[in-house]
């Protein structure tokens, strides 16, 4: 995987103006900066992604700070190696946070040729407990695209999540095609279980809450289920009976969508398992030339 993350990949993000969401954040260089106060900041940010959904941070671009614009990626703004080295910021992470966080990776991406300039690809995998920063024994979690203090029932589900199946959406990697003079996108969808309760009698429903009139929708495997007005968008449900292990993803069908050019569709994705909470999350699909990218906005219970 650190292959994968080079300057490229990274200028993609700002070309495509991709939002931060509930899984990614953006951060400056400066707030690496010692000056800065970074060790609080910097456990804040970790943990709260951590108790969340989990994702990555980018250290080293920068947000546009235009209100309009706001949460979009301006450019790069490198991090300067001598002030905070790989090394430096592991400590930091590890240091500031108990319990101590397990499978987060650090990824160095090289910028413009300069041995000092270098972004931070910080992937942190959601925790199966609740991570607090020790700095101020508070607990954090993600939430409208920034790290806030969490409530004490939201503490204790965290906490719960080792005695019940964990079961998420996975949309897997979308291909694009000409078809006539539309483009038609395959968008596949799969669901993991993270808990090592194994989940059974498990439904996805979907609903495309922005949908077009040009926007054909056809669906492999999922049923159409007529909302009530004034919604005005159909439901699809795909049901799963059999068993998902810990670590499984299980494919619940496919759409194929057809857009006149580069569009963003909206996506409400609720997910139903015997012994879990029910819960929803919105995701938003960036169909743009050159493929396709994912943000997941927000996710809450049903009840």
């Amino acid at each position: 995987m650190a292959r994968d993350w080079d300057q490229a990949r990274l200028q993609r993000y700002i070309d495509e103006a991709i939002e931060e969401s509930l899984t990614l954040e953006y951060k400056s260089g400066e707030a690496l900066s010692a000056a800065n106060g970074r060790r609080g900041e910097i456990a804040k940010d970790v943990s709260a992604m951590a108790n969340s959904a989990g994702g990555i941070i980018i250290y080293g671009i920068a947000e546009h700070t235009e209100r309009e614009l706001q949460h979009r990626p301006a450019g790069f703004a490198p991090v300067n190696r001598r002030e905070c080295s790989k090394e430096t910021l592991e400590q930091i992470i590890s240091s500031n946070i108990q319990p101590r966080l397990s499978g987060i990776k650090i990824y160095p991406v090289p910028l413009f040729h300069n041995p000092l300039d270098v972004a931070y690809v910080v992937y942190i995998p959601q925790s199966d407990t609740v991570h607090q920063v020790t700095f101020n024994n508070k607990y954090y979690k993600r939430f409208n695209f920034e790290a806030v203090p969490m409530a004490d029932y939201e503490v204790r589900d965290v906490l719960n999540r080792g005695t019940h199946p964990i079961v998420e959406p996975r949309i897997g990697h979308i291909t694009q095609e000409w078809v006539g003079d539309v483009w038609q996108w395959v968008v596949p969808i799969f669901a993991k279980n993270q808990a090592l309760v194994v989940a059974k009698d498990t439904a996805v429903t979907i609903e495309f809450l922005d949908a077009r009139p040009e926007n054909q929708i056809t669906a492999e495997k999922f049923i159409i289920k007529t909302q009530p007005k004034p919604l005005g968008h159909a439901m699809y449900i795909a049901t799963f009976p059999e068993a998902i292990h810990k670590g499984l993803n299980k494919w619940f069908g496919t759409f194929r969508v057809t857009t006149n050019g580069p569009q963003s569709l909206i996506l409400k994705i609720q997910v139903f398992s015997n012994g879990m909470r029910a819960k929803w999350w919105q995701v938003k699909l960036n169909l743009g030339e050159r493929g396709a990218t994912i943000q997941v906005l927000d996710d809450d219970y049903l009840y």
